[in-house]
């Protein structure tokens, strides 16, 4: 694996941690002025990079996913 693909998975596999450990009412009282400034700044950046992403994802997915054309190609069955 690449270094970013080391980053990307231990940064997703902390993150999920976080989430098992506390609810986001939890967090946002147990956060101080200072992590609230930062999520506040940098969040809406964030979101919308990994929204992109899981929709670039989606996308590759659904097209792996689709049946082949029927164009041309025998499917078998029964006559």
């Amino acid at each position: 694996m690449s270094e970013l693909t080391d980053r990307f998975t231990a940064l997703i596999s902390e993150l999920e941690d976080i989430t098992d450990e506390m609810t986001p009412a939890d967090a946002a009282r147990s956060m101080d002025d200072s992590a609230l400034q930062q999520f506040w700044r940098r969040w809406p950046d964030v979101s919308a990079w990994a929204g992109s992403l899981w929709r670039e994802l989606d996308q590759d997915i659904s097209d792996h996913a689709s049946p082949a054309s029927e164009g041309g190609v025998d499917v078998g069955g029964s006559d």
